[in-house]
């Protein structure tokens, strides 16, 4: 009875993160549009769109993906003042994001009054913003340009492993190779806002009008999260909860190459459910 109740007091705290998270989509669009740029669904959130027409039931953050071009205007313009729940993070403005990729957050009167936890240091993230950047066309190049990417965010990742208040959603392979890195001492060559601006020179070497292959590459799936920049098209309009948001419009390809040609059926058991979340318990 104990566990029984316990499970539906964290389902009602999953599912009013959720709305808090759908309310930052809709406000952070309205944001968007306003500034003649959009976003699009990205990873897990595309799955929620396609399958469950809103959040997968056991997600706890929500993924965009925003054009080089405009996730670049989105960093200089997009001041704590857009929102009066929210507000967008980068590194580029304090460090102690710990990312390479901007985050949207609740303040934090908002959300102690609502009583929800932190998953990181500077309190509650509930949108990550990723860039959509291209890579190089010849397939020899990308895969250098992927090795590149890999050193620069492991390197980038000791600095992260240790901080206190952060989620760790690095994998068994990922902490132990973190862990070694760290006994070499390989992360006092740069600071991590200098891995940042590497990563960030790196990423902006390939337009997108000029790539094949287009994606999220600092995202978790690293290279998985490259596709076809055909898959991507001009984008589809698909229902998300009580609103509407963009995702790509071959999105049956992408989320084959994400998640498996199963992923209509596919559910992931609870231990991999608990690996994946982002908000710590207890807190």
């Amino acid at each position: 009875m104990v566990f029984i109740l316990n499970q539906i007091n964290e389902d009602n705290q999953l599912r009013k993160l959720q709305l808090l998270e759908l309310e930052a989509l809709t406000e952070f669009r309205q944001f968007c549009k306003k500034n003649n740029m959009d976003f699009i669904l990205r990873g897990g959130s595309v799955m929620g769109a396609v399958k469950y027409k809103g959040f997968v039931p056991w997600d706890d953050d929500a993924d965009v993906a925003i054009p080089r071009p405009d996730y670049d205007r989105l960093i200089e313009i997009a001041n704590q003042d857009w929102s009066e729940k929210f507000y967008l993070l980068s590194y580029k403005q304090d460090p102690e994001i710990h990312c390479y990729f901007p985050r949207i957050l609740v303040k934090e009167n908002v959300r102690k009054e609502l009583g929800l936890p932190t998953n990181n240091k500077l309190g509650l993230t509930v949108i990550d913003v990723f860039p959509l950047d291209g890579t190089p066309n010849s397939i020899i190049k990308r895969n250098f340009y992927y090795l590149h990417t890999y050193i620069y965010r492991a390197i980038a990742g000791v600095w992260t492993m240790d901080v206190k208040g952060t989620v760790n959603m690095h994998n068994s392979k990922q902490r132990f190779l973190l862990k070694v890195l760290k006994i070499l001492g390989v992360n006092k060559l740069f600071t991590q806002v200098e891995l940042y601006d590497k990563l960030d020179i790196l990423y902006h070497k390939y337009p997108l009008e000029n790539s094949n292959y287009i994606g999220t590459m600092t995202g978790s799936l690293y290279k998985k999260e490259i596709v076809k920049k055909s898959w991507y098209g001009n984008c589809i309009e698909m229902q998300f909860e009580n609103q509407t948001f963009l995702i790509p419009e071959n999105y049956d390809e992408y989320l084959k190459q994400y998640y498996g040609d199963n992923y209509m059926e596919y559910t992931p058991n609870p231990k991999e459910i608990n690996a994946r979340t982002h908000v710590k318990k207890g807190d």
